[in-house]
């Protein structure tokens, strides 16, 4: 029999239990005769990120280390230990004695057999996008971004066990190696289709691999979103590899291409660009790409708007104010402005509140319900509101001028370089080309078509 207990309340400030009080709790339960004791971190209440992928994986081992030291039951741990190399460098360092899989197992069930297998590139990586556990905490069924398998796994036409091949073999052209086309790309492959994908860039991954040069970490210097987004990301790729399709990068689709190659399907997963509104002095050379922002073809000036509200836009804004910080700008303004009554209400509750956080500190501006009227030389010309939160009262703001050097366009919209019409003949389309949203509905979209391959 084991105990699952906090090595850590990280609730110092509100009187919660230090690390000596908890580890006192700790003593207690060893002497009350439990087997083996489970350590954790914080609450949900606690103002610290534990679990979430600004947390560099490994950073807790410190905490099951002390309590091994202390206690003589085995000790284990799951959080953020999502790649078996660092448990088991733990475990032989005399950190821990058991891996917990908890959210990595949700990711890939199979994730201790591959191991034992030596198959470590075949498991699916989680990517802590925490939307398991969004579903559990209201009571809904579980899901997973990176296993659209989660909770069908007992049902043939999913394929937890793998896909049959196809009686009649097509040739599939995908358009877009973002995360819907490689999915949709990998599940053909496996049923045997001659599947080629066309990048116009030359990276896999589509917005992930933009998202993955955000910078996290406490204090690490790292971008380890590199550690997550891509790391799905290569291991599609590398799953398509295997099972034969083939890519070809640095080329757009368009429709000289597809009368010459002749595909039976074409899958347009060509997903999202900014939108470009219709404002005087949009075409200054100081109006940017968020793309070109976060791949560093530009770097962001002293004052800087984002045009943008969603998850992507603050995404970006965490991007700029580590980008300033690494340039050496003092006293930065970024501001935020876009029609919504509130940003990011499109990104998962479990990081929207580190997010504020970190714009508060960094005194970003968030003008809601706005409308930009024109962009200047030196500025920003727009309408907002805002709304104090308690006592709910309005304040106006009528053709302001909001000082800005780089102007980013962050607004996403879908991708509409091609549609239906592009071929005469079985055309289907996945992902932000259809509609933005959020990275688990294009692989949903990536996985239910392929099932239909």
């Amino acid at each position: 029999i084991g105990i699952r207990l906090c090595g850590w309340e990280m609730l110092d400030d509100r009187g919660g239990n230090t690390e000596d009080e908890s580890m006192e709790s700790l003593r207690i339960a060893e002497r009350a005769g439990c087997d083996y004791l489970s350590v954790t971190v914080g609450w949900q209440e606690s103002l610290g990120s534990v679990i979430s992928r600004d947390i560099p994986m490994g950073k807790w081992l410190y905490v099951a280390e002390r309590t091994k030291k202390e206690l003589k039951i085995p000790i284990s741990m799951a959080y953020r230990l999502f790649v078996p190399e660092i448990p088991e460098k733990a475990i032989a360092e005399g950190k821990l004695d058991i891996w917990e899989m908890c959210r990595p197992q949700i990711a890939d069930p199979a994730l201790p057999n591959k191991i034992k297998w030596d198959k470590q590139e075949d498991i699916i990586p989680c990517i802590a996008c925490q939307v398991c556990l969004a579903r559990l905490f209201r009571d809904a069924p579980v899901t997973c971004t990176v296993r659209p398998s989660c909770s069908h796994e007992g049902e043939r036409e999913w394929g937890y066990y793998g896909f049959p091949e196809a009686e009649t073999k097509r040739k599939i052209l995908v358009a877009g190696a973002g995360i819907a086309g490689l999915q949709a790309a990998k599940i053909a492959a496996e049923k045997g289709h001659d599947v080629t994908v066309y990048e116009k860039t030359g990276n896999v991954g589509g917005q992930w691999y933009y998202a993955s040069r955000n910078p996290w970490g406490e204090d690490s210097g790292k971008y380890w979103d590199d550690q997550e987004f891509m790391r799905w990301v290569n291991h599609m790729k590398a799953q398509c590899d295997k099972f034969g399709a083939k890519f070809v990068f640095d080329t757009p689709v368009t429709k000289e291409l597809l009368a010459k190659e002749k595909p039976d399907s074409l899958v347009l997963a060509t997903g999202a660009v900014p939108e470009v509104p219709e404002i005087s002095g949009v075409d200054k050379p100081h109006v940017v790409s968020m793309f070109d922002v976060f791949t560093g073809k530009v770097d962001p000036g002293k004052n800087v708007v984002i045009l943008g509200g969603s998850g992507a836009a603050i995404s970006l804004a965490l991007f700029v104010i580590d980008k300033l910080a690494k340039l050496g700008v003092e006293n930065p303004s970024i501001g935020m402005i876009d029609p919504a009554p509130r940003f990011g209400s499109d990104v998962n509750p479990s990081y929207i509140w580190r997010y504020r956080l970190r714009l508060k500190n960094a005194k970003v501006k968030e003008l809601t319900f706005g409308k930009v009227k024109e962009i200047t030389d030196d500025g920003v010309i727009a309408d907002w509101m805002t709304v104090d939160r308690k006592t709910k009262e309005k304040t106006q703001f009528k053709d302001e001028k909001i000082p800005a050097d780089t102007v980013i366009l962050a607004s996403l919209v879908p991708n509409k370089e091609l549609g239906y019409g592009a071929l005469k003949g079985d055309v289907a389309m996945i992902g932000d080309c259809v509609w933005v949203r959020r990275g688990i509905d294009a692989i949903q979209d990536g996985y239910r078509l392929g099932m239909r391959f």
